[in-house]
Parts: structure tokens; C-alpha cells; sequence
């Protein structure tokens, strides 16, 4: 506070700073000049490129994605080869089981009853 009041004792209120008369009338117009003028930008050409990048990118993308679940997964075998293979299996010559139906030591109602009780659990 008492420097305060020595300053102003000093010094007084009084604004120690000034402007020449007239400084502020002309000064927007002044100013306005002394800017650079304003360089216009040239619209870019836009090709024909440019505008389908981005589908073919995404076309791709989804072609790659296609490719490499494709990998990953694999083929999937048809319904027709598997029908075959069960067929194939199904038509066992006799030749072949009658060695093995001997060696077992079942008689013919216990096989039977053996591949019904096979089918009823397989099916339940």
C-alpha cells in the first residue's frame, strides 16, 4: 500500500502514454493494405480413380476374407461321398465275417439280438 501511494504520489493518475492525433481514424485502411493479398487455392481434379479406390479396396477385402476363412475351414466333403463310403462298408462279403462270427463263439440269435440292441442305442 505504501508504494502505491508513492507512485501516485509520483507520478499522479495521469496517462504517461500517447497517440498522435488522427492515428486511429485512417488505421483499418492501413492495416488492410499492408496485408498480403489473399492467394486463391485451384480446386483439385478429382479422377476417376479416386472415386472407386475405395470400393475396389473394400472389394478386396472382402475377397481376402473370403480366401483365408476358406483356408481355415477347408472344403467340406459332399453328401454323395459319404453316401458311397457307407455303402461300401455296408456290403462286407460273407467270406469275411464268418471267421470272425466263429471266432467270437456266437451262434446266430445272439448276433442278431446283438446288432438290435446296437441299432436301439445308436437311435435313443
Amino acid at each position: 500500500m505504501k508504494e502505491d501511494k508513492d507512485l501516485l504520489k509520483k507520478y499522479g493518475k495521469k496517462n504517461p502514454f500517447t497517440v498522435p492525433e488522427g492515428y486511429f481514424q485512417d488505421f483499418s485502411e492501413k492495416l488492410m493494405e499492408q496485408l498480403p493479398e489473399k492467394e486463391v487455392m485451384p480446386e483439385p481434379e478429382i479422377r476417376m480413380w479416386d472415386r472407386i479406390k475405395p470400393w475396389v479396396y473394400m472389394a478386396a477385402m472382402f475377397v481376402g476374407l473370403m480366401f483365408t476363412v476358406r483356408a481355415f475351414v477347408g472344403e467340406q466333403p459332399s453328401s454323395q461321398s459319404t453316401d458311397m463310403e457307407i455303402g461300401n462298408y455296408t456290403e462286407i462279403p460273407d467270406e469275411y465275417l464268418d471267421p470272425i462270427v466263429n471266432q467270437t463263439m456266437m451262434d446266430d440269435y445272439e448276433l442278431y439280438q446283438y446288432l438290435t440292441e446296437a441299432d436301439n442305442n445308436i437311435y435313443n
